[in-house]
């Protein structure tokens, strides 16, 4: 919870991607663009990816191009069960890593049928984090639901990648980020395509600040934005003037 809610934070300021869908005129390709944090209100949420896969002839293929630096698990697990669903009933999904599928956006990346990266591109897995107020029977339950949540992570990535269970909690625990081409060696990925040169927006257009994460690679923090997080007493003192100015005209 402490990395999700500090990536919220320290991003608070990037402007919001909403979720973007493309489809031909015959009704049979799609693309759509997962290109924010996965959060509801707040960046890209399950119900976002719901109706839009709701809109899709049951037979379609949809391309699903991610650039995200992840964000809510319960969101992800309910856009991986929409996914999963629309699989099921005969449609086919590509999922495209741009540039980044880190953490919660890493394990929506792995529902499609297949998962292409971008050369330069980056995939990221790491341990269930969470947090909660309350006694210890409640920090209890919180721990359970970690473990339980964090269990199926690892038997879905280990299904996907025929990697056993333990060496995907090692790389878990160890917030590994694989390249396009680690990750495909390592069965998260299908193929590599193209080069970086060719899509160089992809990382260019990068602006989130990772620090949230423990282990960034440099080639990405240094396409961070320079731009600081909020101050929290400089937004209060903003508002106050704000409010003195309006006492002041009535």
């Amino acid at each position: 919870m402490k990395n999700y809610l500090k990536l919220l934070r320290d991003n608070a300021t990037v402007e919001r991607v909403p979720l973007n869908l493309a489809k031909n005129e015959g009704g049979t390709e799609a693309t759509i663009y997962l290109y924010d944090v996965i959060a509801q209100d707040w960046g890209i949420g399950a119900m976002d990816v719901v109706n839009a896969l709701a809109g899709l002839d049951s037979k379609s293929t949809l391309r699903m191009r991610i650039k995200s630096p992840g964000g809510d698990v319960f969101e992800a697990r309910a856009i991986v069960t929409a996914m999963r669903d629309f699989i099921a009933n005969g449609g086919r999904i590509i999922a495209q890593i741009d540039s980044i599928a880190a953490s919660a956006a890493s394990w929506i990346a792995l529902a499609a049928n297949e998962v292409e990266m971008v050369d330069g591109a980056f995939l990221m897995i790491h341990k269930a984090s969470g947090g909660c107020f309350g006694t210890d029977v409640d920090m209890h339950h919180m721990g359970n639901l970690l473990n339980k949540v964090e269990g199926s992570i690892v038997n879905e990535y280990a299904a996907r990648t025929k990697q056993t269970p333990e060496q995907i909690q090692t790389w878990m625990a160890a917030e590994t980020w694989f390249t396009a081409q680690e990750a495909m060696d390592n069965g998260f990925a299908t193929r590599v395509i193209s080069t970086l040169a060719e899509h160089p927006s992809n990382l260019a257009k990068l602006t989130w600040n990772l620090s949230a994460f423990e282990k960034t690679p440099e080639a990405l923090l240094n396409l961070q934005a320079t731009e600081p997080a909020p101050d929290d007493r400089a937004i209060l003192e903003q508002n106050q003037r704000r409010m003195r100015l309006l006492d002041y005209q009535t």
